[in-house]
């Protein structure tokens, strides 16, 4: 649908769930090209020091991006506050990175982490220190300048990527491509908004975010710890190598989830704190970003893992292939993440973003026990035991977002239960294609399975617009 038929805020938001989309493509096709060019190796080595860069990059200035959104008036001295309290905060994380990083370096075995660690901070602080540029953008609901930001930044990041591989940069060359993107998403955001911090800060102003920002971080960080902790674990016990299969499995359910659907959550966060606590008026805004995103999720996840196999010989080659069940498994647990990505921004949007942080805080140590026993049965229980402890866990979930914001399991089923039909059918009839072509060449019958993926594209998302359009209006 063209976003000039959409309320402003929705084409806005269109702007910003296009950009992902495009994100993912990019990030599809430059995988593609570094799966040939790189060793499952250097993906492992690198997945080890995401964890550092989610802390720096993601982490330590989420809470302080959300308050400033959150703020009904907001002055110069709150955006000075937040600028300066990343810095430190982040200028931190980047010193003791670079002291631990030969403890860390020597606890899994690989000399060459020590400096891919140090790389991998310095990376995501550059993220950090355009908090404030981000923030205003949110606040404006300028999506269209954020998507053009992070797709030119990526597009800049892949390119180098590649030519860095081909170079024989090994993982440096991922290193690089995070570092750039960054840097150049930073530099439009900033031009942008033309903001630039003041030497200066008050009391007055710090308070207020310092009140809201650690609640928001530490859930943040208990979310990417549980998300990051099985790398760790398969990293640890099982090796770079089989964490390099875990890691590209990984990601093409993250794409997802947490690019696409993240991007999406993004730009309905400002729409949910529009509402101003009333539960009454979030609640229609809410169920109608979660069909929304059900419609985008379940057929691709569902799609992924009926043709991953497949897939992967065709796409990435026959090395690849032990990566192909635990992308299976993780697809199932993308599903279940995908209704629930909205959560989070109800939470702060209510004003009770330590509730969240306490929910994820008591499924922390659940997670992690799941991940060491997973272990023992190789990459595929890792992403098994996910599975299982997050189904385990859900009812406890829902009671409490329930409980907060009044949105009843009924309520959610009827807003995501005609696109899990959908996806379920084509499902089945991928599954059925794969079986009945056995004969013929693994091209021919991915290329059929594309094609019934075309066809339900054209109906679920003209569908999924006209819904979430009507319920914003």
């Amino acid at each position: 649908m063209p976003t000039s038929n959409l309320p402003r805020p929705l084409a806005n938001t269109a702007w910003l769930i296009g950009g992902a989309l495009a994100r993912y493509a990019m990030s599809a096709l430059t995988m593609l090209a570094l799966t040939h060019l790189l060793a499952p190796q250097d993906f492992g080595l690198v997945a080890i020091t995401v964890i550092v860069q989610l802390l720096i990059a993601h982490v330590l200035p989420v809470g302080f991006h959300d308050a400033l959104i959150q703020r009904p008036h907001l002055n110069t001295a709150e955006m000075d506050a937040a600028f300066w309290s990343v810095l430190g905060l982040g200028g931190v994380a980047l010193l003791l990175s670079a002291i631990l990083a030969p403890s860390i370096a020597a606890v899994f075995g690989h000399p060459a982490l020590t400096t891919l660690l140090i790389g991998a901070a310095g990376a995501a602080w550059l993220r950090a220190l355009n908090v404030v540029p981000r923030a205003l953008l949110s606040r404006r609901m300028d999506f269209r300048t954020l998507a053009q930001a992070r797709l030119y930044g990526q597009a800049v990041g892949s390119v180098a990527a590649i030519a860095l591989a081909i170079g024989g940069a090994g993982a440096w060359s991922l290193i690089a491509q995070v570092a750039l993107t960054y840097a150049v998403g930073g530099l439009i955001t900033a031009h942008a908004v033309r903001w630039r911090p003041r030497a200066k800060l008050t009391l007055a102003a710090l308070r207020p975010l310092w009140v809201f920002a650690p609640s928001v971080s530490l859930f943040t960080a208990i979310s990417y710890t549980i998300t990051r902790a099985d790398d760790l674990v398969i990293g640890y016990r099982l090796g770079a190598k089989r964490l390099g299969y875990y890691t590209l499995a990984y990601a093409l359910i993250a794409w997802v989830v947490q690019d696409v659907l993240g991007a999406a959550a993004t730009a309905f966060y400002p729409l949910f704190t529009a509402q101003h606590g009333d539960r009454a008026r979030l609640r229609p805004l809410y169920l109608s970003s979660v069909s929304l995103a059900a419609w985008f999720a379940y057929p691709t996840l569902v799609l992924l893992a009926v043709t991953m196999p497949v897939g992967v010989r065709v796409i990435l080659g026959t090395r690849w292939l032990p990566m192909a069940l635990p992308a299976q498994i993780l697809a199932l647990v993308g599903i279940r993440e995908a209704g629930g990505m909205f959560n989070g921004g109800v939470y702060r949007a209510l004003g009770v973003p330590h509730l969240h942080a306490l929910l994820g805080l008591i499924g922390l140590p659940c997670y992690v026990l799941a991940f060491f026993i997973g272990a023992n049965y190789g990459i595929a229980g890792v992403a098994f035991f996910l599975l299982l402890t997050s189904f385990l866990l859900q009812p406890a979930a829902w009671w409490l977002f329930w409980r907060v914001s009044g949105v009843t399991f009924r309520a959610w089923w009827q807003s995501v239960r005609a696109a899990a039909g959908v996806a379920l059918a084509l499902g089945v009839l991928a599954a059925l294609s794969l079986r009945l072509t056995v004969g013929l060449s693994d091209e021919i019958r991915l290329g059929l399975v594309a094609g019934e993926a075309l066809l339900f594209a054209a109906f679920g998302w003209k569908r999924a617009f006209y819904e979430v359009g009507v319920s914003y209006a």
